[in-house]
């Protein structure tokens, strides 16, 4: 952090490579894809912009988590914001084809991890949205329940108590296909 607060390139590609796959997850795992990515890159520009503010009285894990999590948090607030209900309908967005009706071939593996993906994906859209937050941040992001506590401002007790009970609100979501 010190080598990037004097404007290093090097450093600074080092540290984008370095949580570029977390933080694409915990966007992409909230909002839409193409949202997701301008947000992402958005991060990583206040992150170089705003390296003099980092005092090292903290984990640079967690600093960045912070800047992400604001991130999404103002695009939430944004007033164009619109929430965008990807999960209406079961169609692939590269063929427009309906899933469940597309003739079986040998790509059956492929339509199922698909459908399954999706179906996961409406059910974690079905939490509450603090324990959606923690469940990413948890999953996908590879945070430990500390560096959520850190950044949530949530105590540790709370986030593995969310946690339970999001992963059996998913499985029974998961077993009655898609809903809670």
């Amino acid at each position: 952090m010190t080598l990037i607060q004097t404007n290093d390139s090097l450093a600074f590609n080092e540290l984008y490579s370095r949580y570029k796959v977390g933080l694409n997850s915990y966007f992409s795992g909230l909002l839409d894809p193409t949202i997701a990515e301008e947000l992402m890159q958005e991060t990583f520009i206040k992150i170089l912009n705003k390296s003099h503010m980092f005092r090292f009285e903290s984990k640079v894990k967690t600093w960045i988590w912070t800047i992400a999590k604001n991130t999404i948090r103002d695009h939430w607030r944004s007033v164009d914001h619109k929430i965008i209900n990807s999960f209406d309908s079961l169609t692939d967005q590269e063929t427009g084809e309906e899933l469940f009706e597309a003739p079986l071939t040998s790509n059956e593996e492929l339509i199922l991890s698909k459908v399954i993906k999706k179906q996961l994906t409406a059910c974690i859209e079905e939490l509450s949205e603090d324990q959606r937050e923690i469940v990413l941040l948890h999953i996908q992001s590879e945070l430990s329940h500390q560096e959520i506590s850190e950044l949530t401002q949530i105590q540790i007790g709370a986030i593995k108590s969310h946690l339970f009970r999001a992963k059996d609100k998913l499985i029974n979501c998961f077993k009655h296909g898609g809903h809670l």
